[in-house]
């Protein structure tokens, strides 16, 4: 069963099928998603922040936390503050795959 991700700010959806993460169903939908890596994990560029559905999230994995925390750090040695996490719950779209409907807030995507 397919679950839905809607984008903010572009106003962009799209479907995610079961298994698939986030960033590959924008992919394979057509989406332009920002990242450098491709999707591996590694660039944390494809972070977002989920507006609303965290719940039907996956839980975090090792190597997204390692991005997330790394994430975090340059936010912090940039503006002095915590960055992004305070709209929602930060996610790499690489990483993250949904159960259920999901808005997140991504700039970039188109």
């Amino acid at each position: 069963m397919a679950a839905r991700v809607a984008v903010e700010p572009s106003g962009v959806e799209f479907d995610v099928a079961d298994g698939e993460t986030v960033f590959e169903a924008a992919r394979r939908c057509g989406v332009r998603w920002p990242t450098v890596c491709g999707g591996v994990g590694s660039c944390r560029t494809c972070f977002m922040v989920v507006v609303c559905g965290s719940q039907f999230c996956s839980a975090i994995d090792d190597w997204e936390a390692e991005g997330l925390a790394d994430l975090a750090t340059v936010a912090v040695a940039r503006s002095g503050t915590a960055g992004p996490a305070a709209a929602g719950p930060v996610r790499l779209a690489c990483q993250t795959r949904i159960r259920g409907p999901v808005t997140v807030r991504k700039p970039g995507v188109r």
